[in-house]
């Protein structure tokens, strides 16, 4: 079971509609299991050891800050699906401003995607929209042609009277390029931070409802 921080306001929310109402591999198949030795395995050496230990090493994720420094604000932050992770950083800038920066990557590895870079006065955009029985919130940003957007929604699912709400809760990351979808992740980890409403609107440009719609 993964662990959600909520910021305030959304747990807040999502706690109120719940009151009114690592990569895993497929199973070896039939076919598979037949064909595996049933002899005992062998020992292990020192040298299989620890090349065990170093392909484990490449295989743990991070928790809490993600790509984030200790001493940055986690404004959001999620391991995808392509085990890839995504986060927004509250960081100040060259010139002395605070401003959210988005990083796309592995955890101790240079970042694929950064954005802003440090000596930029860009500003990525936050927006927020309500639903029946639910709410989205964005932080996007374009990079030439084509636009990033990490969101984080409740979605009501249930609409039968006096009945619980059933809220579903996604975060993730989509990019559009011209007015097509050309990717889409979910966040698929252990540890979800989504969106903070209140640090969203301290680190980027507040656009009001004006978030961007994808295809499902």
């Amino acid at each position: 079971m993964k662990t959600v921080h909520w910021p305030v306001p959304v747990a807040t929310f999502a706690m109120s509609l719940l009151l009114a109402g690592c990569d895993q591999r497929p199973a070896a198949s039939v076919e598979e299991s037949a064909t595996q030795s049933t002899a005992s395995p062998a020992p292990l050496t020192t040298e299989k050891m620890s090349q065990q230990e170093g392909e484990a090493s490449k295989t743990v994720t991070p928790v809490g800050t993600g790509l984030c420094a200790a001493q940055e604000e986690v404004l959001f932050s999620c391991q995808l699906e392509n085990r890839k992770i995504a986060s927004i950083c509250g960081v100040e800038n060259k010139a002395g401003t605070t401003v959210a920066q988005y990083r796309y990557g592995q955890s101790g590895e240079t970042a694929e995607l950064t954005w802003p870079e440090a000596n930029s006065a860009d500003r990525l955009k936050f927006a927020s929209v309500p639903y029946s029985g639910g709410g989205e919130a964005q932080l996007h940003f374009r990079r030439g042609d084509t636009q990033y957007v990490v969101y984080s929604r409740v979605i009501r699912t249930n609409f039968a009277a006096g009945e619980p709400n059933d809220p579903s809760m996604e975060d993730g990351i989509f990019v559009r390029k011209g007015d097509r979808t050309i990717a889409r992740h979910s966040c698929a980890g252990p540890d979800v931070r989504p969106i903070d409403y209140e640090k969203a609107k301290l680190y980027a440009d507040n656009v009001g409802d004006d978030i961007v719609e994808s295809e499902h």
